[in-house]
């Protein structure tokens, strides 16, 4: 399992449409107050039978993860990015283990710190590669069920905080597009809780949430899996991103 990162470029882009009609209102984000229930320490040995391996003190693959953050957060930082999301052309080639590892690599550098965000409504994942078990997900906060602080967790991971998912069925699209998604979009971008904010996405081909989604990030990375994804897949992915800031290509599971 290598993650490399093909391309990393520095285009600049000014941020989207999602900062206008700001309001006056305080950002809920920074009175955001994660439960004593929500914080846990990941346990290492577990994480790495996820392959969630950037935690790790002695395995040689972290060093891909830190050549990938030593340059996203240069080509971030010199454009002012906050917001990376992350997706892939087809199902399992591996964008939620790669935005885990990122994230956490990123949270490593003691001047980031990083909110990650499960936004595979149907089938999201993060929680299983951080084993835990959330009760309450991305969904419930967007349905008006549950407060943003009883979707938020703490992995034990200094500089790392999550927002976990919970499968939505059918009505994924719609919820992404909903004024609340938008008003959590608006206050990521305004709040100060991380300084990076990385959004796990559906797969392209599945459906049209990460297409959907995918212009309101500052900068979108690519997980292509090495030996499965066709050329065609990968046409048909750039060809869905034409309105999103497409940087970079991961190359996944490289050399497994």
């Amino acid at each position: 399992m290598a993650g490399i990162a093909r391309t990393v470029g520095d285009k600049s882009r000014s941020k989207g449409a999602t900062n206008e009609d700001a309001t006056q209102r305080p950002s809920e984000l920074e009175r955001i107050n994660i439960l004593s229930g929500h914080v846990f320490k990941a346990d290492n040995k577990m994480l790495r039978e996820q392959r969630v391996i950037a935690a790790s003190e002695h395995d040689d693959r972290v060093g891909l993860y830190r050549q990938l953050r030593t340059r996203l957060l240069k080509t971030m930082r010199d454009n002012a990015w906050t917001t990376l999301a992350i997706t892939s052309p087809h199902e399992q080639a591996g964008k939620s283990l790669t935005a885990s590892n990122l994230a956490i690599s990123l949270a490593r550098d003691v001047n980031t710190t990083v909110l990650l965000v499960d936004l595979d409504l149907n089938t999201p994942t993060i929680h299983q590669k951080l084993n835990f078990q959330p009760e309450k997900g991305l969904v419930d906060y967007l349905e008006e069920t549950a407060k943003l602080e009883d979707i938020v967790f703490n992995p034990g991971i200094e500089g790392l905080t999550v927002v976990s998912g919970r499968s939505a069925g059918k009505e994924s699209s719609e919820l992404l597009a909903s004024p609340r998604m938008t008003g959590l979009i608006r206050d990521l971008y305004d709040q100060n809780v991380a300084n990076i904010v990385i959004f796990d996405l559906p797969p392209l081909l599945r459906n049209d949430d990460a297409i959907l989604f995918a212009p309101y990030a500052d900068a979108v990375l690519l997980v292509v899996e090495n030996g499965i994804t066709t050329d065609d897949q990968l046409r048909q992915a750039m060809q869905l991103l034409d309105k999103a800031n497409v940087i970079g290509s991961i190359l996944n599971k490289a050399s497994d």
